[in-house]
């Protein structure tokens, strides 16, 4: 199943999602009309029939005021992650990790991190820790792939080695491919309602509580209602607590273990995912403190408490069935360890394990000695729709190097807002063919106009293939900052590329990139508003077009690509577009209704603007970075093409 499928299936899961919580919403309110006709037949009502207890207007009033309850709590739910994962991590009391933290251990995340971001294609997420919570764990969340935060808790940190953190951050990303996160919002949303009578419950007894101290004893007396009146709201909501577990088990489990597999094909490090797994077992766990930890139960790493009947209703599969899937012999280690270490919490610098007998079952293969290896016949590469949503171990190696090319110095400063901005400046007026002076008046820079050049004559010197990792580091420094400042900066990129009234494929990527994810739009949830090709007929079109120019074909040979690429997605009569209808304006508004599309519809889309990529059967650098830049702005992260 590749990522298109994924979040196809995970658009459908959402349906199966309305289902359950349907059947969970009557289940809860065949509970409350029980509770309330019990209540009447020892009540003043005992005279009534059956027959009429399910026709009086008083059942109605319940019922009604049942599903209001609950409906509010699924909106009070929707409207506090109204800004998606920043407004999750929000709630948890999470801390912001800034780009230029000096703490040794929040360093060794970022790098994790911004490696696993370049080689995968997706947008460094925005980094928060739980400073209060000791066990190991982690969750991402979001609306779409390029505006995730990605939440660890500082057990995390404490406890795994650099391979053990990056297999946990491999599943997390994982969870970003498979299109996980925002089901698992919506997932919270629908149980805050299904919870939300326990709450009242909860409320209600807390309030009598309070108030019977500064009561009299008659007044007290008439608030036995009120507890009696909690007291069944509270029971009630163990049977919202009970559904919504059995909902959170029947979406979670397979996406875990799918997740385990995923994060071991990408760095085919098996002992990296399988030693963080052991420290949870053998060590402090991964249950967490928080009281959100039940309503977060279903999107973390691990569990994240410890309840009965966790066999039916945990989210996660157990940690030896887990363990078990990376390899048999994983399970063997497990206990081991445990003896050596007398169950307690493993070494943060424990040495990276070799990988036990059978520890292929995820990564697809033992490695064996280079010398040992059978001679295999090359095999073509699968086209970049089939590379969208996957990570390799060339994709990691390629990443690897590139920020290894990087200087230090460039890396420490790019992770200042001010120096991050100042790179986004600096990368125009590298690569621009216009009087540097005259794109500096632009800027109405006086002050920083020698360090606005010097950076750019560092900048040119890299070399092409830095230019797009440049925007990848810089990019995330500038999410944080308030809407103003990020509006400043993107009226200034845009005023940069407008002095020679023409855009380059490297500045309209970087503009375009920019706006994705700094933009007023960034941060807000997208839904899928098209189903077929022909609603996008004019922007398909315009987008083949461009890059039908952009390819060198001319005249005959133009038109023939045009249509050969593009068969099955136009409709008849959609011809190549004259080049001066091929506006950089005209095309950003089309790749942003293009990003719309339903998820199957964008793989084709991709391999047809690939083919004409490679029209000329070779990828220049300014051509990998358009293709990579459109399939970003597609919401599809697509790893580099140079690292295969």
């Amino acid at each position: 199943m590749d990522f298109f499928q994924h979040q196809e299936r995970a658009r459908r899961k959402t349906g199966l999602l309305v289902l359950y919580f349907i059947l969970a919403v009557i289940a809860i309110v065949v509970c409350v009309n029980l509770a309330v006709l019990l209540t009447l037949f020892w009540g003043d009502f005992q005279s009534a029939s059956p027959s009429q207890w399910f026709t009086h207007p008083f059942i109605h009033w319940i019922t009604g005021l049942t599903l209001a309850v609950m409906v509010f709590g699924c909106l009070l739910k929707l409207w506090q992650l109204r800004n998606g994962g920043q407004g999750l991590a929000e709630m948890l009391g999470a801390r912001h990790i800034t780009m230029d933290s000096t703490a040794t251990q929040e360093k060794q995340l970022i790098n994790v991190v911004e490696e696993m971001s370049i080689a995968s294609g997706i947008p460094a997420p925005q980094l928060y820790v739980l400073d209060n919570e000791t066990a190991i764990n982690a969750f991402v969340a979001g609306f779409r792939p390029s505006e995730t935060v990605l939440v660890v808790t500082q057990g995390t940190l404490n406890e795994l080695n650099r391979d053990e953190l990056q297999g946990v951050i491999a599943h997390e990303f994982s969870h970003i491919f498979n299109a996980d996160m925002r089901l698992n919002l919506r997932l919270l949303a629908v149980l805050a309602g299904i919870l939300a009578l326990g709450k009242v419950g909860e409320y209600l007894i807390r309030g009598q509580r309070r108030s019977s101290f500064s009561r009299s004893s008659s007044s007290r007396k008439g608030g036995g209602g009120l507890v009696f009146a909690g007291l069944a709201l509270m029971v009630i909501g163990y049977v919202g607590l009970f559904f919504g577990r059995l909902i959170k088990a029947a979406i979670s489990r397979q996406r875990e273990l799918l997740a385990d597999a995923s994060a071991v094909q990408f760095t085919r490090n098996p002992a990296g995912l399988g030693g963080a797994l052991i420290k949870i077992r053998n060590g402090n766990g991964s249950h967490l403190a928080t009281p959100h930890a039940e309503d977060m139960s279903h999107m973390c790493f691990g569990e994240t408490l410890h309840f009965r009947l966790r066999n039916l209703l945990g989210t996660h599969p157990p940690l030896d069935e887990r363990l078990s899937a990376i390899g048999s012999d994983w399970v063997a280690r497990a206990r081991s360890r445990a003896r050596d270490t007398g169950s307690g919490p493993a070494s943060p610098a424990t040495p990276r394990p070799a990988a036990p007998q059978g520890a292929a079952a995820f990564a697809g293969g033992s490695r064996v000695p280079e010398d040992t290896k059978p001679p295999v016949a090359a095999t073509p590469s699968p086209p970049p729709s089939q590379r969208v949503g996957t990570v390799s171990e060339p994709d990691m190696g390629y990443a690897r190097s590139l920020l290894e090319a990087i200087p230090d110095d460039l890396r420490r400063q790019i992770r200042s807002p001010q120096s991050a901005e100042s790179v986004l400046y600096a990368l125009i007026l590298s690569t621009s063919t216009s009087d540097t002076e005259s794109l500096l008046d632009a800027l109405d820079v006086n002050d920083q106009r020698q360090a606005l050049i010097t950076l750019s004559e560092t900048i040119r010197a890299l070399g092409s293939r830095l230019r797009l990792p440049l925007i990848d580091l810089a990019l995330p420094v500038l999410k944080p900052l308030p809407a103003d400042s990020r509006a400043r900066i993107l009226s200034h990129l845009t005023a940069l590329i407008e002095v020679d009234n023409r855009y380059t494929f490297f500045e309209w990527a970087l503009v375009g990139l920019a706006h994705q994810q700094l933009g007023e739009q960034s941060g807000k949830n997208r839904r899928t508003r098209f189903r077929r090709y022909g609603a996008l007929a004019a922007e398909l079109q315009l987008l083949f077009s461009v890059l039908t120019w952009a390819s060198g074909a001319e005249n005959e040979e133009a038109r023939t690509l045009f249509q050969r690429s593009t068969h099955g997605l136009l409709p008849a009569g959609r011809t190549l577009l004259p080049l001066t209808h091929c506006g950089s304006h005209k095309l950003g508004h089309a790749v942003d209704r293009l990003a719309d599309l339903s998820p199957l519809l964008k793989g084709p889309v991709i391999d047809a603007a690939a083919d004409l990529v490679l029209a000329d059967g070779k990828v220049q650098v300014q051509e990998a970075e358009l293709l990579r830049t459109i399939a970003a702005l597609l919401e599809c992260p697509l790893p580099p093409l140079f690292a295969s």
